[in-house]
């Protein structure tokens, strides 16, 4: 029968590599408070959509641009189609940059069909939803609104 035999190495070595672990996790889950992205990137997206603009974050002040009257008071299930996105990091600068600026549940982003969705509550012009995606790098190609009482 085979047992295992733990030595002082394989013990510190161990306990070395649970102490990084967690402490990265750490960071990561204060990075996510604060507000920062989780682009991993450094600022150099080479082959991807943002190709260096994917720390800049969606600032949720601009309130341009006529908001149609049944938008002000109702749920709103919103459908963008993005041009430009080619990765699951892609992905993920625009959930970033839409969660930064807006108060959204369900928001889900798609690469593969250009398709982001999201419900929210918050009064937003297709101005305003177009400045946030384009902070991106994205193109910001149509927005559908489907009113839910």
């Amino acid at each position: 029968m085979y047992f295992l035999t733990l030595n002082a190495g394989t013990i510190g070595v161990s306990a070395v590599l649970i102490l990084i672990v967690g402490l990265v996790i750490a960071k990561m889950i204060k990075d996510k408070k604060s507000g920062k992205g989780s682009c991993s990137c450094g600022g150099s997206c080479s082959g991807c959509g943002m190709a260096g603009s994917c720390h800049n974050a969606a600032s949720g002040s601009d309130k341009s641009g006529t908001v149609p009257v049944e938008d002000r008071e109702v749920v709103k299930h919103i459908t963008l189609k993005i041009d430009g996105m080619m990765c699951g990091m892609c992905e993920s600068h625009v959930n970033d940059a839409i969660r930064s600026a807006l108060n959204v549940r369900k928001l889900k982003t798609s690469h593969a069909t250009g398709i982001s969705e999201f419900y929210t509550d918050d009064v937003v012009s297709d101005e305003r939803l177009r400045a946030i995606i384009e902070k991106t790098g994205y193109r910001l190609l149509n927005v559908e609104r489907e009113y839910i009482s």
